[in-house]
């Protein structure tokens, strides 16, 4: 009886995993526009119509993709910016963060840049970690001269300006002087004083994207992410 139950529910946890996994893959090779269903179903190796079992349609889907992927990353932002309380140094190394992930995880960076649209909304749930630091540095006078609307598009242009050259192969490895001076002028659209907003970016760069720029050999790059 029991085998009965739960052969069914590992099936069906496969044939969602697969299907996010293909979903991933196609994604970030061609965008959500240039992908149909038939692809999906093709790469994941399930029939068409289990598709329709998961997911009401491919937005659907693109929508579930962007939300794990974005969720790790917020994860990783999380964890690096613990016990740090400056917003301007959370900005800072939370756009260093999706940086690395670009250069240490290049699909899921990928699904996730081109998945970005439609989610540089102020009041999207997940944004909430983002809204709460800008919230913090307006009430602090840390950021100024912008609405949070305008710079919640700031903040969302440069990751994805920075993931995007992160993940152009045809291009060298990012070092951390560029992803500093990128931040650094991220810091001084929001307000920070010039000087301080490129030592703050210059140390999150440092930190967060030396150790993988230095890592990342001419031949790394070549490889299949595992």
């Amino acid at each position: 009886m029991v085998s009965s139950i739960v052969r069914p529910d590992r099936r069906r946890e496969r044939t969602r995993a697969a299907l996010l996994d293909a979903g991933e893959a196609l994604f970030a090779a061609k965008g959500r526009e240039g992908v149909t269903i038939d692809e999906i179903t093709a790469a994941a190796d399930v029939a068409k119509g289990s598709f329709y079992n998961h997911f009401a349609d491919r937005d659907a889907l693109a929508r579930e993709v962007y939300r794990l992927v974005r969720e790790t990353v917020e994860a990783q932002v999380d964890a690096a910016n613990a016990g740090v309380v400056d917003p301007a140094v959370r900005m800072a190394r939370a756009g260093c963060v999706y940086i690395a992930f670009a250069m240490a995880a290049p699909r899921r960076a990928g699904a996730l840049n081109r998945l970005f649209a439609g989610e540089a909304m102020v009041d999207s749930p997940l944004n909430r970690g983002l809204r709460a630091d800008l919230d913090a540095g307006f009430a602090q006078g840390r950021f100024k001269g912008l609405s949070p609307a305008a710079a919640v598009l700031l903040i969302f242009g440069v990751a994805h300006a920075g993931m995007g050259r992160a993940l152009d192969r045809s291009l060298p490895p990012l070092d951390a002087g560029t992803v500093g001076d990128l931040y650094g002028g991220l810091l001084r659209g929001l307000g920070v004083a010039p000087d301080e907003a490129g030592r703050i970016a210059a140390d999150a760069a440092g930190a967060l994207i030396a150790p993988l720029a230095s890592a990342a050999q001419p031949s790394s790059r070549k490889r299949n992410e595992p």
